[in-house]
């Protein structure tokens, strides 16, 4: 054989070979990206099945306080969406090796539940019975849920069964431990202060009636910021014009942002970037210097409702009250800090936004007989006439119950309509160290 022909059968040879791993690598390569497109899919689905649970968990725990057909109606056709979405979430799962299966049974009779409810006129104690028994399961199956998000976040993978290869029922992880950043979206339902997330937008998406009060010049508002702070105007830096919704003026002292609204000269808020490092003063402490600097800022009948603490700092929500009525709608946050007692942030735009002159009741209900239109299945420990803001940009005047399930012994806020009894809303109160939070 010719060298030449040698030569050239070789380089063949070698191309031969050279395009085999190259195919080998593509494959390879292309099995990598398939596995890892499957995990994202899997742990995409995994998280949006917590979420749903908890969506579900919630208004199960709804469903005991509901007492009217309507109200019913709107907690059940939820129900049964968040259901359906939950079942589909669990579709794309590999749900044997997830120990999973008797979820997607439960997921089916709670929607199957929940649409028949949707239909009745009445609701029964049997009716009230069956629901607390589908909330344990929700509950369990959260609990199932959870510490499998933990275990993604740390590493493991669904697609390589890492994840369900250890019992799940005896692991008792709380979803507030998992990692925020491989599971937010597991934090839809995640408890809010009252009336800081189920009100937002309904407090905050009007025109504010504080731009129906006169123009402040800068000078002005610049003494206004001094004085709250406790400092000479001339130690406050100029920062700049805000021009959003309640437009104000922004200064700056040392650690702290102060705005003044244009209209009206009423600070706005106050923001701090100090870091606050230890806990000297008691939450009763800092309740009373929020007080105390509310009348100073020209916020009068403000009365105290929920606290919550962060970072070492309280934040307590305040609403304004006039003839023993409570405007949820006119909210002030002030937050103090713990370490030195001075107040460390402030927000008036709930406030600013809906307060007003408002007219009175038109012929309430006496409290008796909206009591008995509360559900069987709670027990009313106190009450107070209110009024509360809707999604809608109104306002609705209710009498707030404070209530607890004969059940569970869990504590809830009942809204009922002061001139028809109508629930209005129901909110869950959730106690923790931090304070009061609800969902």
């Amino acid at each position: 054989m010719k060298k030449r022909t040698i030569i050239r059968a070789m380089s063949f040879a070698v191309c031969f070979v050279a395009v085999i791993a190259i195919y080998a690598i593509i494959g390879n390569i292309q099995s990598a990206q398939y596995k890892s497109r499957l995990e994202a899919v899997y742990q995409q689905n995994l998280n949006q099945l917590a979420a749903t649970l908890g969506e579900i968990e919630t208004s199960l725990e709804k469903s005991e306080y509901a007492s009217s057909g309507n109200m019913m109606n709107s907690i059940s056709s939820d129900l049964y969406s968040q259901c359906m979405a939950a079942k589909s979430s669990l579709a794309a799962l590999p749900i044997d090796q997830l120990n999973l299966s008797e979820a997607y049974k439960f997921l089916s009779q709670a929607g199957d539940y929940a649409r028949y409810l949707s239909q009745k006129n009445e609701i029964t104690d049997e009716d009230y019975d069956n629901l607390h028994a589908l909330l344990e399961y929700a509950q369990k199956y959260s609990e199932f849920a959870n510490p499998m998000l933990e275990r993604c976040a740390g590493g493991a993978k669904i697609s390589e069964n890492q994840i369900g290869s250890e019992s799940v029922a005896n692991a008792k992880v709380s979803a507030f431990s998992l990692d925020f950043n491989t599971a937010e979206e597991a934090f839809e339902n995640y408890p809010t202060l009252l009336y800081d997330g189920p009100y937002a937008d309904a407090v905050l998406d009007k025109e504010p009636e504080i731009n129906n009060a006169a123009e402040v010049s800068k000078e002005r508002c610049q003494r206004i910021a001094a004085e709250l702070i406790g400092t000479e105007p001339g130690a406050l830096l100029y920062r700049s014009d805000e021009n959003g919704k309640i437009p104000a003026y922004t200064f700056s002292y040392k650690y702290q942002t102060i705005a003044i609204s244009k209209h009206g000269g009423k600070l706005l808020y106050i923001i701090s970037d100090e870091t606050v490092n230890t806990k000297n003063t008691t939450e009763e402490n800092a309740v009373n210097k929020a007080k105390e600097f509310l009348k100073a800022a020209g916020y009068g009948n403000m009365v105290q409702s929920y606290y919550s603490i962060y970072d070492n700092i309280c934040i307590i929500n305040f609403a304004y009250s006039e003839n023993n009525i409570v405007y949820y709608s006119d909210l002030i946050k002030v937050g103090v800090s713990l370490e030195t007692g001075r107040i460390y942030s402030f927000e008036a735009f709930g406030y600013l936004t809906n307060h007003k002159g408002r007219e009175a009741f038109e012929q309430p209900l006496d409290e008796e007989t909206l009591a008995a239109m509360l559900p069987s299945s709670v027990t009313a420990v106190s009450t107070q006439l209110c009024v509360i803001p809707k999604e809608n940009g109104t306002e609705a005047q209710c009498r707030e119950f404070h209530c607890l399930s004969k059940k569970s012994g869990d504590e809830a806020l009942i809204y009922l309509n002061a001139q028809t009894g109508a629930q209005e809303d129901i909110l869950i109160l959730l106690y923790s160290d931090n304070g009061v939070l609800t969902k």
